[in-house]
């Protein structure tokens, strides 16, 4: 059974797990060191913000070449005219 998860705004470990592919152990050792932002509200279900799981998962993006041209060029613009 596929899962909608376009219409989620909170996952539980195992939609999280079918989200992403990882194993539920693995989920387990990243909420226990911190990795991993979660609810525990009533003390035993672990609940995940989709939000911050889709921002998570995009935080360690690579720049494109263009990118990189273009922070550097702009680098050397500012350090140049520090001088």
């Amino acid at each position: 059974m596929k899962t909608n998860f376009q219409d989620k705004v909170i996952l539980t470990i195992d939609d999280l797990a079918a989200y992403t592919g990882w194993s539920k152990s693995y989920i387990y050792k990243k909420t226990s060191d911190g990795t991993l932002k979660f609810s525990k509200p009533l003390g035993k279900t672990i609940f995940f913000s989709k939000e911050w799981v889709d921002k998570f998962l995009l935080s360690a993006s690579n720049q494109t070449a263009s990118e990189i041209d273009s922070n550097a060029a702009n680098y050397v613009t500012l350090k140049n005219a520090a001088l």
